[in-house]
């Protein structure tokens, strides 16, 4: 996995660690490992240990590790591209689709990234209507550094003043 992308993309300290507390928090990423390793606006990455339990039958990683995976780097990314609305709103993944490459051997990485030239439109999108939607492009690696799956997650914003119908 390439390094992070440059600092015009950062976000500030504490909304980094807010968004990797609340993605390390989910009960099922904990059990498997999921770690949200850097958060930037509209990306992020992630790592995912190989671990026996989590092996399919020939001795890889198991799909479902990988998908987990793919899941929280791009609900990290998406994040990072509503940090500022997180406190009043509500992310929801309405769809991944994934397309495995490769056998996973060893640690995964992932790396998950919004297309930049969207997120202005989700904004305006989320202030006019108070809700949003962006699709994160995601590659899953393993150990070998080589890739095995890749997916796009398409996630909803919807501000809570909208859930209660006001």
């Amino acid at each position: 996995m390439s390094d992070p992308l440059p600092q015009a993309s950062a976000l500030p300290a504490p909304a980094v660690l807010a968004i990797q507390h609340a993605l390390h928090a989910i009960p099922m990423n904990a059990t498997v490992g999921v770690r949200i390793t850097y958060v930037g606006v509209g990306w992020a990455t992630g790592a995912c240990p190989d671990s026996a339990p989590y092996r399919n039958h020939l001795g890889t990683i198991h799909a479902a590790a990988q998908f987990l995976l793919a899941e929280a780097v791009s609900g990290a990314a998406f994040a990072g591209a509503f940090a500022a609305q997180l406190g009043h709103a509500v992310p929801l993944i309405e769809r991944l689709d994934t397309h495995y490459i490769g056998r996973a051997v060893g640690d995964l990485s992932a790396r998950a990234q919004i297309d930049p030239a969207t997120i202005a439109g989700a904004h305006a999108a989320y202030a006019a209507e108070g809700k949003a939607r962006l699709t994160v492009h995601v590659t899953v690696q393993d150990g070998e550094n080589k890739d095995v799956m890749r997916a796009a997650a398409h996630w909803y914003l919807r501000s809570m003043a909208s859930l209660r119908g006001n």
